[in-house]
Order: C-alpha cells, then sequence, then structure tokens
C-alpha cells in the first residue's frame, strides 16, 4: 500500500508538472539541478497556499541563491513563515546551542529549542509545508529528524508537506555501519537507518513516510541530473556549510567516519584548521597509528600522521585524505581507527558515560560496537556484523528511491 501512495504522488506530479519524473536520467556533470530549481520553474503545486518553509543557507538553487530568498521575492509564492533547524537558518550556530525565535516581517520559529516540532500556534498562519534542508548524508546529522518530526506535525494538523530535494554529497551508493536499535533511537537517530544511509532527503522522505508510517500527505520533487554515483564535486552546484564544522564539499565523508567517535576521548579535530579530518589526542602516537591503518589497506583513505598546538598541549593523531569517495566506507574505517588505538594504547582509549549510558552507543545505535572494541574484536569482523542488516536495509528502501 505504501509503495502504492508513492507511485500516486509520482503520477500526480506528472500531471500537474511535466518536468517532474520519479527517476531522473543521469546527465553530464555540472547539471544537477535541485528540487527548487523544478519549482520554480512549475510554481503550480503551491499556487494560493500560505507557505511554513524549513530551511537554512545550505538550501540553494543552482545559481547559489538561497531558497528562502528565491521564494521570498518571487510574488508566485506565499511564504508565511520561516522554520529553522539545529545551526539556525544561518547555519552559524555551534552544534546543541538553542536556535532562537526571530520576529520580522516573517517569523522564523526554531525547531531546535523548547520544542522540536511545529506547535498548532506556529502552523496557525500556513497551509502547507516546504522543506529544503542540505543533509550530509550521515544518521547522526539532526536534519532528517526534523524533517520526520515536521511530518509527524503536518499530519496531525492535516497539512500537506513538499521537500525538495537535493543532492547527498557523499552519492547514494553507499551503505555503512549499523542499523539503529529501537534501545537508541533519539534525535540523533530516530528511525531504523545504517549510520551511513546513501539516500537524499526526498528518499528518507518517503522512507520515513511510509515505510514507517507516518502517513503524511507528502509530496517530494526530485533533482535533475542526479545519480547515485554523483558525489558533490560532480554536481557543478555551490558548497555553502549546513553547519559551522562542515566547511568543504568532502567534509560531510570525514563526518561520518570520525563524528562517530563522539562519547570518546578522541578529538575529531573541531577547533583545528581541519574538522571531522583527524583523529587526535595528547597520548596518540601519530607515525605508529598512521602506519598501522595504512597497512590495513581500507578502501577510499590513506591517513597521515598529524599534529596540532593548542596552547601548551600538543594534539596529535592521524589526518584521513580521501582517496575514492565512492569506495570509502566511513563506519568500517571508524572501527578500525578504534581497533588499532585500542592496540596501540590500550585502556587509554575510554568511553565516556553520561547518567549511566553512553553517548557512543546512541550515535552509533547500538551498544554492540564498543563492547566488541573493549573485548578486543577485530575491526573486521566488527564490521562483518553488520552487513546482514545492511543487505536487508537495501531492499527495504528500494521501493522509496528515486534516482537511479
Amino acid at each position: 500500500m505504501r509503495e502504492h501512495a508513492a507511485v500516486l504522488l509520482i503520477l500526480l506530479l506528472l500531471l500537474v508538472a511535466p518536468s517532474y519524473t520519479g527517476h531522473t536520467e543521469a546527465q553530464p556533470a555540472g547539471l544537477t539541478r535541485p528540487g527548487v530549481d523544478v519549482l520554480l520553474e512549475t510554481p503550480g503545486l503551491l499556487q494560493g497556499r500560505r507557505i511554513g518553509l524549513v530551511t537554512h543557507a545550505a538550501g540553494l538553487t543552482s545559481s547559489g541563491e538561497t531558497t528562502s530568498s528565491a521564494l521570498l521575492r518571487d510574488p508566485r509564492f506565499a511564504v508565511s513563515a520561516l522554520f529553522a533547524p539545529e545551526h539556525g537558518v544561518s547555519g552559524t550556530i555551534p552544534a546543541g546551542h538553542s536556535v532562537p525565535d526571530l520576529v520580522g516581517r516573517v517569523p522564523v520559529y526554531s525547531l531546535y529549542n523548547a520544542t522540536r516540532r511545529p506547535t498548532p500556534e506556529m502552523m496557525a498562519a500556513i497551509d502547507t509545508f516546504v522543506i529544503d534542508l542540505q543533509d550530509v548524508g550521515a544518521r547522526a546529522y539532526t536534519y532528517a529528524s526534523t524533517m520526520a518530526l515536521v511530518l509527524q506535525a503536518a499530519r496531525e494538523a492535516v497539512k500537506p508537506v513538499v521537500v525538495l530535494d537535493r543532492p547527498n554529497p557523499q552519492g547514494g551508493l553507499q551503505l555503512d555501519g549499523p542499523v539503529l536499535e529501537p534501545a537508541y533511537r533519539s534525535f540523533i537517530g530516530m528511525y531504523p537507518i545504517p549510520l551511513v544511509h546513501g539516500m537524499t532527503m526526498g528518499e528518507l522522505a518517503q522512507l520515513f513516510n511510509w515505510m514507517f508510517e507516518i502517513n503524511a500527505q507528502l509530496t517530494v520533487v526530485p533533482m535533475q541530473g542526479w545519480s547515485r554515483r554523483t558525489v558533490w564535486g560532480e554536481t557543478g552546484l555551490p558548497w555553502v556549510r549546513p553547519s559551522p564544522n562542515i566547511p568543504t564539499m568532502t567534509t560531510p565523508f570525514f563526518y561520518a567516519a570520525t563524528g562517530v567517535l563522539d562519547g570518546t576521548n578522541l578529538s575529531a579535530g573541531i577547533g583545528t584548521p581541519h574538522p571531522f579530518e583527524v583523529v587526535i589526542s595528547p597520548w596518540l602516537n601519530a607515525g605508529r597509528l598512521a602506519a598501522r591503518l595504512n597497512a590495513v589497506g581500507l578502501a577510499g583513505v590513506v591517513f597521515e600522521p598529524y599534529e596540532f598546538v593548542r596552547g601548551e598541549s600538543v594534539l596529535r593523531g592521524v589526518r584521513l585524505v580521501l582517496t575514492d569517495p565512492l569506495r570509502f566506507k566511513p563506519a568500517t574505517t571508524a572501527v578500525h581507527i578504534l581497533y588499532e588505538i585500542r592496540r596501540l594504547h590500550g585502556p587509554t582509549l575510554q568511553f565516556i558515560p553520561r547518567g549511566g549510558r553512553y553517548m557512543f552507543d546512541f550515535v552509533w545505535g547500538t551498544s554492540s560496537v564498543r563492547k566488541a572494541i573493549l573485548r578486543g574484536a577485530p575491526a573486521s569482523a566488527i564490521a562483518a556484523r553488520w552487513e546482514p542488516e545492511l543487505r536487508r536495509f537495501q531492499m527495504l528502501r528500494s521501493p522509496y528511491l528515486i534516482y537511479p
């Protein structure tokens, strides 16, 4: 039934706007057009509707204009309110910091403050939600959770939701890491998907809405000229950081491999010139760690010794250098990093509990990885454990994919 609903929505889009398609054909590099471009050419979907726009500074047209600016200046659209995710509409507020509401001609309501979903008061002056958020392709990044909560609130308020799709910077081929277990559901992981899911926001919206039965009135406006083999550097689109520490188009790959070390006594390089590209600590042996990791021969990445001086402290470790983005497996790389650090430094590597639980487990969506590292299980064995569930997920997600 859910698959049939997805097909009906795509057929509806074809009727109201001939340029909308369910599956888009791959085009030469540099011709990817995000969903907002398609919407601007065929605005009938939102005609006469008061819009609540969920977006940020990284939500851009192919010409580099923000979606908010493009819709606000276009008389064919009536934007009644903006909704800000974590990091704010500007994308500059640090991770975990509350985002304030803003009062102006068009109010900006925070979805990362006292509430993380739209309230009835916020929705009073809108008819339709439009979501245009640039994700990074990793489950723990919170924009997909914000989208899911908007879908839930919209379903309850009987308001349609339109998702303007845009690229997954990591492409759409790679699946890696464990599938979230129900006991570890949180705002950094709401549904049972892998750590690296290989889906666009539009595809995730369909998966959340129909597979996990949110059942909102959902329409996805697909991109044109994007395929699953397309990483960001091949799209021709401008890159604007979606959050303060994702400065480049390759940072999402590194974030997926080192952001998952949250909850340990290792640093992923926040505050250095290379956020998420490094794994450092005062006690790491940089040369030996780099040599051991390079000896493994992990696909798509090599490791360089790295040193960063902060005041009187010297932090040492490794810097990840991406060599083949389509072969790089971020979660697999992360467990190899942890395994080799554990072999080199033993119990100096620590997992830090908070209130009797481990943030590391919530990031990974399971306690099994932490426990396996502590008992000295080989990294290859840890990664092999999630392969069957990745194969199951690959089949489950198939009806909700839009692009070849």
